[in-house]
């Protein structure tokens, strides 16, 4: 199938783009196929680019009439640290995406990884739980005034027991999950239907990669392990139209991937919800 045909699966859905790889590399395939994009303003970004070169990127991606999501800093980024250091270093660093996020609105929501390891913080949970959900208090409000929806990312969560329980704590904070297929596939020690049977409604995003089971390898839709499936007949049932994501990681996965969510039928459930 022709690239224009397969851009076409892509109207509706945002495509994962680092910031450093908008001009570095993607620039030419963005302004061609006009895709949206989940834009990922890392903590290589935040060091790398000063704060015009966001705003004046942010511009250009406008004029083209693009929409946008946000992913924001997730290496290290330890809310619910029980050191103050280590807290207080994570809120400093999503500080500054948080600054940058202005250039970009309107956006449609803001993703941020829970980080939830109990392994790492097991032991310690009533701590961490004490301090991460007032953090992600303060950061949904800041979404709400940038009128968007903070949504939170499963990764190294082997169940979802800690993400519903923040999730329950921040009832009425506005707060939506991002079910990320690949991590849950990797990761997780929870199958997928009944990681959803848990999550249920609070899933309001997804990220959508496959792999074998055994890394996380951003594979196109249709080539791994996961049952999409599953997530079609799930989405297909939803009330409210989620915001979907696609995650390659070069160029020609991104076409297959976009082959995969039409072949999936996933496309097809999310365009018979209503918006």
């Amino acid at each position: 199938m022709k690239k224009t045909e397969l851009a076409q699966y892509a109207r509706g859905v945002f495509i994962n783009m680092p910031f450093r790889q908008i001009e570095e590399k993607y620039r030419p395939l963005i302004e061609r196929y006009r895709f949206d994009l989940e834009i990922g303003i890392d903590h290589i970004a935040l060091d790398t680019f000063p704060r015009e070169v966001f705003r004046e990127t942010a511009a250009r991606l406008k004029d083209l009439g693009l929409a946008f999501t946000i992913h924001a800093p997730f290496n290290e980024i330890f809310l619910g640290a029980p050191d103050r250091l280590v807290r207080d270093a994570a809120r400093q660093r999503l500080d500054m995406a948080f600054g940058i996020i202005e250039h970009f609105l309107p956006v449609t929501s803001v993703v941020m990884h829970l980080n939830y390891e109990d392994r790492r913080f097991g032991f310690v949970y009533d701590d961490w739980f004490g301090h991460v959900v007032p953090a992600i208090r303060d950061f949904a409000g800041r979404c709400a005034e940038m009128r968007t929806t903070l949504m939170l990312e499963n990764v190294y969560e082997e169940t979802p027991d800690a993400m519903a329980a923040v999730f329950d704590a921040l009832s009425g904070a506005g707060v939506g999950h991002c079910l990320d297929a690949g991590h849950l596939s990797a990761f997780s020690e929870t199958s997928l239907p009944d990681w959803l049977a848990v999550m249920g409604a609070r899933v309001r995003q997804f990220h959508l990669h496959d792999n074998d089971g055994t890394s996380d390898a951003h594979a196109p839709i249709g080539t791994g392990a996961i049952d999409f499936g599953l997530i079609r007949d799930f989405i297909a049932r939803m009330d409210v139209r989620p915001v979907i994501t696609l995650e390659p990681h070069s160029e020609e996965d991104l076409w297959a991937t976009l082959a995969g969510y039409e072949a999936s039928g996933v496309r097809a459930a999310v365009q018979g919800l209503t918006a």
